[in-house]
């Protein structure tokens, strides 16, 4: 996942109050979703810009230990906006974090309807500080939004706080020749030792290969990073309904060796699982992998988001491919003492893992 630099300042984190929207919010009002309108908010999803597949209310059903969604209704009565809220319960406090394997989440807004730019941010800051202000009780908010987010000054006027962060995106309409006009030679080269090696790739072909090589995946040094069943329950779901796809890398032999998840939404595909068998590390399947999901990506006409990283070996690997560096905002508050120190903490780990990766 894109780990965040931070632009703000080095001060401890302090608690403040919520502050009361301004009084003209056109009507609106917050609430709670009723599960029983789930459809409704995947409509919305649908239609704003800054929905993604990880905003879908099936996505947030596997992805999270329970979520709920808070909406924002216009005074029609219609669905105009809302957050999703996924709930954690560590340590008896509770978290609204993003789910594992869901790298961008974050306010959504229906504004394709809105022709003029004025009344398009009235509707985001407005209903944004409105779901600031009308978010139930919470010790720690954090959450990725991505490329295609919203205008975020509704939560910052509420309190909230953003941090800089990047993504590597390759966008939609580039050509094949284009970008292999700009990936560095060391990745041509790997490109070619795979090719050489009779490195073949299939797709969506032998699951158990593909939950194998994720479960190798799933573990970094000593931490877990995701249950190792996870990726299996999201690609089932995602496949059937025909938004994602996992990629294998096989040796010669047909020996499995390295494995890719991705999934999409109508504008954007995004990697969300990329594993190898470590044994094999000579053979270079991962870039093979990677080259045939862009390829097959930039058919489909949409923009490829490779996730980006703080880490300097990851965020080198990504960016020999010649992405866009486009920039994406941690959106989070604390809501608790308690939950200031554990936000903190989670800097401090990141700072920590990004010195280590330099040296």
């Amino acid at each position: 996942m894109s780990t965040t630099v931070s632009i703000t300042s080095r001060e401890p984190q302090r608690v403040r109050p919520a502050a009361t929207p301004n009084a003209s919010s056109g009507g609106m009002r917050c609430e709670i979703l009723n599960p029983a309108e789930y459809g409704l908010w995947d409509a919305l999803v649908d239609r704003s810009p800054h929905g993604t597949v990880f905003h879908y209310s099936w996505w947030l059903n596997i992805a999270s230990q329970r979520f709920d969604i808070l909406a924002v209704r216009d005074k029609r009565g219609s669905l105009c906006g809302g957050v999703p809220l996924p709930v954690k319960r560590r340590a008896g406090l509770k978290l609204f974090h993003a789910p594992q394997l869901t790298p961008f989440l974050g306010p959504i807004f229906d504004i394709a309807h809105i022709e003029e730019s004025c009344d398009r941010l009235f509707l985001m800051r407005s209903a944004g500080e409105l779901m600031a202000h009308e978010m139930p009780r919470f010790d720690s908010f954090r959450c990725m939004v991505g490329a295609s987010g919203p205008d975020l000054q509704g939560f910052l006027w509420s309190g909230f706080r953003a941090e800089l962060a990047y993504t590597f995106r390759m966008a939609a309409g580039t050509s094949i020749d284009l970008v292999e006009a700009h990936i560095t030679r060391t990745h041509l080269q790997k490109l070619s030792r795979a090719k050489r090696l009779g490195v073949s790739v299939t797709k969506n072909d032998d699951v158990g290969a593909f939950a194998k090589l994720c479960k190798i995946g799933s573990v970094h040094g000593n931490r877990t990073l995701y249950p190792d069943e996870l990726p299996i329950r999201l690609w089932s779901a995602a496949f059937k309904r025909g938004v994602s796809d996992f990629y294998l890398a096989r040796t010669s032999d047909n020996e499995p060796i390295a494995a890719l998840l991705t999934v999409h939404d109508a504008r954007t595909t995004y990697q969300i699982v990329s594993a190898f068998d470590s044994s094999r590390r000579e053979i270079p399947g991962s870039y093979l992998l990677l080259w045939t999901a862009l390829q097959d990506t930039l058919g489909a006409k949409r923009d490829f988001d490779f996730e980006g990283s703080a880490l300097r070996g990851v965020e080198q690997y990504y960016r020999r491919w010649g992405p866009a560096a486009t920039p994406v905002w941690r959106l989070e508050k604390a809501g608790s003492l308690r939950g200031g120190l554990l936000q903190s903490a989670a800097r401090y780990r990141a700072r920590t893992e990004r010195q280590t990766s330099a040296n």
